[in-house]
């Protein structure tokens, strides 16, 4: 592995050996996504050591959006106020404290953005004097919306 750092930017050079096929998938991924392959890597290492070498750790599943939405329609408010308030509200703590001891409102906000961008949900972040705002596009419906009013 070589690595040369650049004094410029907080940022290093590295060099991998790498499968050709997997090479083309990557190349083929960032002309789709109009960036460049540095910028495609850097987003799927970023992405892994914010988000997925935590995800089976502290026990979270992948689950498909109509799953989801189906199991989320069928609860009462009051179950999912109990689920939102008591079971996720803990859940969550939980898994940012396994995944930072300490933690910022900037780091809270980056494990989040980083949770809406694994799971597929646009959105936006908006910073206010004292507060931030999050518009999500979820396709989850008004159940998951009330839900996450209630986290």
């Amino acid at each position: 592995m070589d690595t040369t750092e650049n004094s410029s930017k907080k940022s290093k050079t590295i060099t991998f050996i790498l499968d050709s096929s997997l090479i083309e998938e990557i190349k083929k991924d960032a002309e789709f996504e109009r960036i460049n392959v540095n910028s495609l890597v850097s987003k799927i290492l970023s992405n892994h050591i914010l988000w997925e070498k935590y995800e089976r750790k502290v026990g979270l599943l992948p689950m498909t959006k109509p799953f989801v939405k189906y199991s989320i329609d069928k609860m009462s408010d009051e179950e999912i106020i109990h689920l939102a308030e008591e079971i996720e509200h803990d859940t969550s703590t939980d898994i940012f404290n396994f995944m930072k001891t300490d933690y910022t409102v900037e780091d809270f906000i980056e494990i989040l953005r980083t949770w809406l961008y694994v799971a597929w949900m646009q959105h936006d972040v908006i910073k206010g004097d004292k507060v931030y705002t999050f518009k999500i596009k979820h396709d989850l419906g008004e159940k998951w919306s009330f839900m996450s009013k209630h986290l």
